[in-house]
C-alpha cells in the first residue's frame, strides 16, 4: 500500500469516525427525550432566582427537577396555561426536549451527508451527479432544519394550552436564505458536472 492510499485510508477512518459520533450524540439526546418524557411523576417547578455568576444581584426564571436545577428558562412559555388555567412545567420541558432533538437529528443528517461528500471526495472528483443530489439533500434538510423544530414546539404547545405563538425571526428567515443558496450551488455542481461529462467525451 503507497502512502497517498494510506493517506486517503486514514482520512476516511477519521470521517467514520466522525461520523459514528455524531450518531452516538445523537442517541444520547435520544435517551435525554426518553427521559423527560417518563418524568411526568418528578416534580418540577420554576422559580425567580439569583445568578450566583454575577454581582449585582440580577435574577432570572430557572426549572427544578426534583429540587435540584436543570437550566434557566422563558417564563413566558414556561407560564402558559391550560383550559383549566393550570400550568405544566413537565410538559413544558418535555416540548422543549423534542425541538431539541428534532434540530440535532436534523442537523447530525447534514453533517453525516456532508462527510460522505468528503469521503467520496478523496477517493477521486468530487464532481459527480450523485454528490450533487447530496448538495440538494443538505438543501432540503436546511430548509426542514428552518420549519421541522418550530413546528414541533407548535403542535405540541396547540394540544396542550390555550395560547400558542409562532413568533417569526431573524435565524429562521436566514435558515431559509441558506437553504436557497446551497439548493443554487447545488444546481451550479450538477450544471459543473454534465460541462464536466462533455469536455470528458470530446476528448
Amino acid at each position: 500500500m503507497d502512502k497517498a492510499t494510506k493517506k486517503t485510508l486514514r482520512f476516511q477512518q477519521i470521517c467514520a469516525a466522525i461520523a459514528f459520533l455524531i450518531i452516538f450524540i445523537l442517541l444520547i439526546q435520544t435517551k435525554d427525550f426518553v427521559t423527560a418524557a417518563l418524568s411526568k411523576m418528578d416534580r418540577f417547578e420554576v422559580r425567580l432566582e439569583e445568578i450566583k455568576e454575577v454581582s449585582n444581584h440580577q435574577k432570572t426564571y430557572q426549572l427544578f427537577k426534583n429540587e435540584e436545577y436543570y437550566g434557566d428558562v422563558d417564563i413566558n412559555f414556561y407560564g402558559l396555561m391550560d383550559e383549566n388555567e393550570n400550568t405544566d412545567y413537565w410538559y413544558c420541558h418535555l416540548i422543549e426536549s423534542a425541538r431539541s432533538l428534532a434540530f440535532s437529528v436534523i442537523l447530525g443528517a447534514m453533517m453525516i451527508v456532508v462527510i460522505i461528500i468528503v469521503m467520496s471526495a478523496s477517493k477521486g472528483t468530487p464532481f459527480t451527479h450523485r454528490n450533487a443530489n447530496r448538495i440538494r439533500l443538505i438543501g432540503a434538510l436546511q430548509f426542514a432544519l428552518a420549519i421541522v423544530p418550530g413546528l414541533v414546539k407548535f403542535l405540541m404547545t396547540f394540544f396542550r394550552f390555550e395560547y400558542v405563538s409562532t413568533p417569526l425571526t431573524l435565524n429562521g428567515f436566514f435558515m431559509f436564505v441558506v437553504g436557497f443558496a446551497i439548493m443554487v450551488i447545488a444546481q451550479v455542481f450538477d450544471y459543473g458536472v454534465k460541462l464536466q461529462e462533455d469536455v470528458d467525451s470530446i476528448a
